[in-house]
C-alpha cells in the first residue's frame, strides 16, 4: 500500500501539470481527501488477498492475487464510481462555490481513477511479489493478526445481540438522528471561515469637509498605540483616500492602517484575539463626528463578499428617504447586542450648490433644460475634447472654465448660456443658484438607487447575527415602494444553501443511478443510502461540539461523509450477497460472516481517512482555517458512519432481505465484470 501512494500522487501532479493547476490550498486539500480513497481501494485488495493466503486457499501467490482482486474488484469499481459521482455535481452547478472548489474536485478525480487502476493491477502484483511463495510460517500469527481476530470474535458477539434486536438498534440511531436535527439550528453559519493571517485594518472615516490633515492626524495617534507593539510585523498607513480594486479614489476625510501581524507560530493570540485586545486602547483616542473602526481585513479577490460581514442594501427613488431609513436602520443595528462597526455607506452633509432652472422662464428665452444642464456641466466639469498621446498611454484633454474663475455663487451664476435662436443669457437669468448639502455618491444597482448599511457580527456567527437583525428589521416601517435587501455575506450564503441543496440533490441522484446500473436493482441502491442521513448526524453534532460554524467548505467534508458511506456499505452488502448466493447462506448468517470478513478493511479505511484529517481538523499550520469545517465535519461523520456500517446497515439488510430480496443483484453485476477478471487473469498468469 506505502508503494502504491507515491506512484499515486507522482501520476496525480503530472496530470495537475497537463491541466495547468497549482499547489494551494485546495489543491492540497483535495489531495488529502483521495488519498483516503487510495489507500481505501489498496486496501481492500490486500486485505482479501492475504485472508486468502491465511485460510489457507490452494494455488500460488499469483493465483491467490488474481482470485483475491477478483473477489473485490466489482465492489472496487461499484464503490469507485460511486464516490465519483457524490463529487461530480460540482462541475455542473454554477456559482461561486463551484468555482472555488473546481481544483479541489478535479484533483480527486484524478487520483481516484488513478488509484482504481492502480488497485487491479499493480496492488496484486506487488502483493503477490512482496508476499512470495507460501511457506510453514505463513500459518503463523503475529500479534495484530490475534487482536484483530480476538477483536472480530468480540465484534460477533455484539453484532448477533444487535440483530437480536434489530428494531431496537434502528429507534437508537433515529434518536441520534433526532438529536442532531435538535442541535443543527444551534450550529452557527457563515459563507466562508475567517482566515487567521494577521491582517487587521483600522479604519478612519471623518464628517465630509474633514481635511487630509485632520484624518492624518488622527492616524498618527493611533500609530503611536501600536508602534511599539512586537506581535506587530508591519504596517501601512493611507491618509485622504480609500483603496477599491488596484485604484486608489481621494477622499480626505477618510483613512486606514492596515497591519500586517508576525507569523502564527510566533503570537498567542488570532487574529480576532488581536482585534478585541487593541479595540479599547484605539477608541479611546477621540474621533469626533467620526468613526473609528477596527477590523480584519477581507479575503483578497473576494469582492462579493462586501466589506462587511453583513450589508443591507434599501432601495428606492427618493434620496432623502432612502437615508432617512437607512439611519433608522443603523440605528436599530446599534442597539443589537451581537453587532459593532456600523456605518452608513451613504453621506448626505456634503455641502454643495444647486442650480434649480426656471423652466417657464427658460421656455420663454428659448432655452432647453437640457442646453442648461450641458453647457453647466462643460463648464465646472468640462468636456473631453481630444486625448494626448505619449507612447503607448492616452491623456484626456478636458476644456472647462479654470478654477481660479469658480470661486463663489456669483460665478456660478454668470456662466453664459447659449440660446438655440442666436444670442446669450447668464444662467443667473434662467435659474437659481443656493447654497445646499447632497450625497457624496449615488449608489444604483440595476438602475435602481440604493443606501448600503455595513455591519460586522461580534461574538456570534454571521448566520446568527443575520437572524437576529432580519428580526429587527421587519419591525420597521417601510414605504411603498422601497425595500430592503441583504447583500455580502449574506447574499453569499443564500445562494451557498441553493447549491448546497443542488449538489447534494446531483450527488446523491448519481450515486444512485450509478449503484443501480452496476447492480441491476434498486433495492441494493435504497439500502446502502438509507444509511446516508445517519451519517451526516455525526457531522452535526461535531461542529455543535466544537463550535465551527457552517460553511461552503463544509460541503466537501459531507460529501466525504456520502461517499465512503456509500463505498463501505457496497463492499458490505456486495459481499454479504455472494455468500447468500453462492454457499446458500441465510441473510443473518451471511451479514455476519460478511461483516466479519469485512471488519478489518472497515476498521483501517476509516481510522486512516480520520488520522489524515486530523492534522487539518486541528488547525496547526497557516491557511488551514478554510478547511478546518470540512475536516471536524468528517470526522463527526466518518465516527458515527463507522458505528452505522457495523451495526445499523446489518440490521436494516436483514430487516428489509426476504427470499428474493436483491437475488439478482451480485449475478447481474458478476456477468458484467467477468470479462475484466478474465483478462486479469491471462495478463496475471502472462
Amino acid at each position: 500500500m506505502i508503494m502504491v501512494l507515491p506512484a499515486t500522487l507522482i501520476i496525480n501532479f503530472a496530470l495537475m501539470k497537463v491541466g495547468g493547476f497549482s499547489l494551494n490550498i485546495f489543491s492540497l486539500g483535495g489531495l488529502v481527501v483521495a488519498l483516503g480513497v487510495v489507500l481505501d481501494n489498496a486496501i481492500v485488495v490486500v486485505e482479501n488477498i492475504t485472508r486468502l493466503r491465511h485460510e489457507g486457499e490452494q494455488g500460488t501467490s499469483e493465483n491467490l492475487a488474481v482470485t483475491g482482486a477478483a473477489q473485490v474488484g466489482p465492489a472496487i469499481v461499484a464503490a469507485t464510481l460511486a464516490f465519483l459521482a457524490v463529487f461530480l455535481p460540482f462541475l455542473l452547478v454554477p456559482g461561486l462555490i463551484s468555482l472555488l472548489f473546481r481544483e479541489l474536485i478535479l484533483v480527486i478525480a484524478g487520483i481516484v481513477l488513478v488509484s482504481l487502476a492502480l488497485a487491479l493491477t499493480a496492488t496484486p502484483m506487488l502483493t503477490a511479489i512482496l508476499l512470495g511463495e507460501k511457506d510453514e510460517q505463513t500459518t503463523k500469527t503475529g500479534f495484530f493478526d490475534r487482536f484483530f481476530e480476538g477483536l472480530k470474535n468480540r465484534y460477533e458477539i455484539i453484532l448477533r445481540k444487535a440483530l437480536l434486536r434489530k428494531k431496537l438498534v434502528v429507534f437508537m440511531f433515529v434518536g441520534i438522528l433526532i438529536v442532531s436535527a435538535v442541535l443543527f439550528p444551534f450550529v452557527g453559519s457563515e459563507f466562508l471561515p475567517s482566515m487567521d493571517d494577521g491582517r487587521v485594518m483600522v479604519k478612519v472615516k471623518l464628517p465630509t469637509g474633514a481635511s487630509v490633515v485632520e484624518t492624518d492626524r488622527i492616524l498618527r495617534e493611533v500609530e503611536k498605540k501600536i508602534a511599539d507593539d512586537k506581535l506587530i510585523e508591519s504596517y501601512f498607513t493611507l491618509a485622504g483616500a480609500k483603496v477599491v480594486g488596484l485604484y486608489a479614489f481621494e477622499i480626505a476625510n477618510e483613512g486606514e492602517i492596515n497591519i500586517q501581524l508576525v507569523p502564527r507560530d510566533k503570537r498567542k493570540l488570532s487574529t480576532s484575539e488581536y482585534i478585541r485586545k487593541i479595540r479599547p486602547v484605539v477608541s479611546k483616542i477621540p474621533v469626533p463626528g467620526g468613526n473609528l473602526i477596527v477590523t480584519q481585513m477581507k479575503l483578497k479577490g473576494m469582492r462579493k463578499i462586501g466589506e462587511a460581514d453583513i450589508e443591507i442594501k434599501i432601495k428606492g427613488e427618493d434620496i432623502k428617504v432612502l437615508f432617512d431609513l437607512a439611519r433608522k436602520t443603523s440605528e436599530t443595528m446599534n442597539t443589537l447586542k451581537h453587532f459593532r462597526n456600523v456605518y452608513v455607506s451613504m453621506d448626505l452633509t456634503k455641502p454643495e450648490y444647486q442650480i434649480r432652472i426656471d423652466r417657464i422662464r427658460a421656455a420663454s428665452l428659448g432655452v432647453t433644460v437640457a442646453d442648461i444642464a450641458g453647457t453647466a456641466q462643460t463648464l465646472l466639469s468640462g468636456a473631453v475634447s481630444t486625448r494626448f498621446r505619449d507612447g503607448e498611454d492616452y491623456y484626456n484633454i478636458r476644456v472647462r472654465v479654470p478654477e481660479k474663475n469658480i470661486v463663489s455663487k456669483q460665478d456660478i451664476e454668470n456662466l453664459i448660456i447659449s440660446r438655440t435662436k442666436g444670442g446669450h443669457l447668464r444662467l443667473k437669468d434662467v435659474a437659481q443658484v443656493i447654497q445646499a448639502t447632497g450625497p457624496v455618491e449615488i449608489l444604483r444597482e440595476d438602475q435602481v438607487k440604493e443606501v448600503i448599511i455595513r455591519g460586522d457580527a461580534a461574538d456570534v456567527s454571521i448566520g446568527a447575527a443575520l437572524d437576529e437583525l432580519k428580526k429587527a428589521v421587519a419591525k420597521l416601517e417601510i414605504p411603498g415602494g422601497y425595500e430592503i435587501l441583504y447583500g455580502g455575506q449574506a447574499q453569499m450564503m443564500k445562494d451557498m444553501a441553493k447549491s448546497i441543496v443542488m449538489i447534494l440533490g446531483f450527488a446523491l441522484f448519481f450515486a444512485f443511478a450509478v449503484l443501480a446500473v452496476q447492480f441491476n436493482s434498486l433495492k441494493l441502491p435504497l439500502l446502502v443510502m438509507s444509511v446516508i442521513p445517519f451519517g451526516m448526524a455525526g457531522t452535526a453534532i461535531a461542529l455543535f461540539l466544537t463550535g465551527i460554524p457552517l460553511g461552503a467548505t463544509l460541503i466537501i467534508g459531507i460529501l466525504v461523509v456520502i461517499a465512503l458511506t456509500v463505498n463501505q456499505g457496497v463492499l458490505l452488502i456486495t459481499f454479504t450477497e455472494s455468500l447468500r448466493i453462492n454457499d446458500k447462506m441465510s441473510a443473518q448468517e451471511a451479514i455476519v460472516a460478511a461483516a466479519k470478513i469485512r471488519l478489518r478493511p472497515v476498521l483501517m479505511l476509516s481510522f486512516c481517512f480520520i488520522a489524515g484529517l486530523i492534522p487539518l481538523a486541528l488547525n496547526i499550520e497557516e491557511g488551514g482555517d478554510m478547511l478546518q469545517p470540512m475536516a471536524v465535519g468528517a470526522i463527526g461523520g466518518l465516527l458515527v458512519g463507522l458505528v452505522v456500517s457495523l451495526l445499523l446497515l446489518p440490521c436494516l439488510y436483514t430487516i428489509f432481505s426476504g427470499e428474493e430480496f436483491m437475488s439478482k443483484s451480485c449475478k447481474g453485476l458478476q456477468n458484467n465484470r467477468q470479462s475484466i477478471w478474465t483478462w486479469l487473469s491471462c495478463m496475471a498468469k502472462k
